[in-house]
């Protein structure tokens, strides 16, 4: 799922839970001011479900596979998290980001940002999903057209949670990375002084 990142420190963050709960709480709470404008702008760049081309609406009658849009859910997927993140495939773990949970939204997030997926056509074998199976070899890319520009910023391209952030100008990272060296000042400043709690 696509999302947005700010790194940091990620052992501070587990030395605050335990020896200073109170930065801890102090810290989460900042970051959180700090990602929820640009959540709450990236749900108002959804469209609503009837401005979406008809064969991507959800229909009762259809089992098919492929996620359908809900301008309701995409909202809904659309949040936060101020929690250390696992490692990625790099090894860098994350103290916040704005993530897209919903596979639809997704979808709506990156498309073309790689141009369409090669076209094999409904018959052809196997179960790659990097390839068109689509009736009409112009399908993707007439999809990709359909769901306008993509909007680039310094943490990708997108739609949604990257045209946001490229519309904050850096606001919300300034401001979270503010909270983190904060926290991390009064930490040491706590540990010179020997005044934090004992270890649970």
């Amino acid at each position: 799922m696509p999302s947005v990142e700010i790194r940091g420190n990620t052992d501070l963050r587990k030395a605050l839970r335990r020896f200073a709960p109170d930065l801890d709480k102090a810290l989460t709470k900042e970051l959180r001011a700090a990602l929820n404008p640009v959540v709450k702008q990236a749900r108002g760049f959804v469209p609503a479900t009837e401005e979406i081309m008809r064969g991507w609406r959800p229909r009762s009658f259809s089992e098919a596979r492929f996620p359908f849009y809900d301008a309701s859910l995409i909202k809904s997927g659309i949040t936060y998290s101020t929690s250390v993140s696992k490692p990625n495939k790099n090894g860098f773990t994350s103290n916040a980001r704005i993530i897209n949970k919903n596979a639809a939204g997704a979808i709506y997030e990156t498309a073309g940002r790689i141009g369409p997926q090669p076209w094999v056509g409904p018959k052809a074998g196997g179960s790659s999903h990097k390839v068109s199976r689509s009736n009409w070899e112009g399908a993707g890319q007439q999809f990709i057209d359909n769901l306008g520009p993509l909007t680039s910023s310094l943490k990708g391209r997108g739609r949604l949670i990257f045209k946001a952030w490229a519309a904050n100008r850096g606001l919300a990272e300034g401001a979270a990375l503010r909270a983190i060296d904060k926290a991390t000042k009064e930490f040491y400043k706590r540990s010179n002084a020997r005044t934090l709690g004992k270890a649970a």
